[in-house]
């Protein structure tokens, strides 16, 4: 007789085909922690416009965007809605720390999230400690996205917001083909996301289209007809610029004197025998013995 045993499977059916794999935490996952993440996990489904979890109240889970779009809400004390945020698939949804739930989040698309208790996810962070620097990540560029949305607001009329905001998300279209723009958020979400109102929106919408930068196929679908046009709109050179004076620069190189001045050598000069006096050189470079 032969000692069988049954194979254990290498990826859960749930998570087989999921797009959060490519991207997110999940994508940080071994095998055996994709496994075990997916047998702790259950996953539940949103319709567009469902509550997922209320502002203010008990913190009972944490999650995994696998599909779709949740908009991270604040509501103020008179009552006022404002979005924050967009949850992609991988982003994490709830605070494994906080009690209470500091926001409020809804599908803004319909939405599927794979959930676990507080303690169970605590469990499995516990169980899979390569993973907790994977976590960490992930929810530090979560808040570096909201950090980098708020300052890409500022300084920018509502035609610019809305003009950057289009070029975001342009997807990698072939070349020589029209890229094409389908606006999945409502025009309420959006408008809030992007600090106007949905007059306002509209508004915005339609001078990009009359500068000739973008044309309307549906109140949901646009294609991109000048792309140079759009960028200067969205004040795109500006972001570019922006993000490149934020990389550290080479240090500056010191001259003879400066390094002299610091504590080093001091400068030997080869003119000393040609009329200059010695430890100095000429304040201009000399052609043909004329200055």
């Amino acid at each position: 007789m032969f000692n069988t045993q049954a194979i254990r499977p290498q990826v859960d059916a749930k998570c087989e085909d999921c797009i959060a794999r490519q991207t997110g935490l999940c994508s940080a996952f071994e095998s055996e922690a994709l496994l075990d993440f997916a047998h702790r996990s259950y996953r539940e489904t949103y319709h567009q416009g469902a509550e997922i979890a209320a502002q203010g109240e008990v913190a009972e889970r944490v999650g995994i965007v696998a599909s779709g779009l949740v908009k991270v809400v604040v509501l103020t004390e008179g009552g006022d809605e404002y979005v924050l945020q967009i949850l992609r698939a991988g982003h994490l949804i709830g605070d494994p720390d906080r009690e209470v739930n500091g926001f409020s989040s809804e599908a803004a698309t319909d939405t599927a999230i794979c959930w676990m208790a507080r303690q169970t996810w605590h469990n499995f962070l516990q169980t899979h400690p390569q993973i907790f620097r994977g976590c960490l990540s992930a929810l530090n560029r979560q808040f570096e996205e909201l950090q980098l949305s708020v300052v890409k607001m500022r300084g920018r009329s509502t035609v610019q917001r809305l003009a950057l905001w289009l070029i975001e998300q342009l997807p990698g279209a072939p070349d020589g083909s029209t890229p094409q723009i389908r606006i999945v958020l409502t025009r309420r979400d959006l408008a809030s996301l992007l600090d106007m109102t949905v007059e306002t929106l509209c508004r915005a919408l339609h001078q990009i289209e009359e500068r000739g930068a973008i044309r309307l196929l549906a109140p949901d679908h646009l294609e991109v007809r000048d792309l140079g046009r759009l960028r200067r709109l969205a004040k795109y050179q500006n972001e570019r610029i922006g993000a490149a004076l934020a990389e550290p620069g080479p240090a500056p190189r010191l001259s003879q004197r400066e390094a002299w001045s610091r504590g080093g050598k001091a400068p030997v000069s080869k003119l000393g025998s040609e009329g200059h006096a010695p430890g100095r050189t000429p304040d201009f470079a000399t052609r043909g013995g004329q200055r």
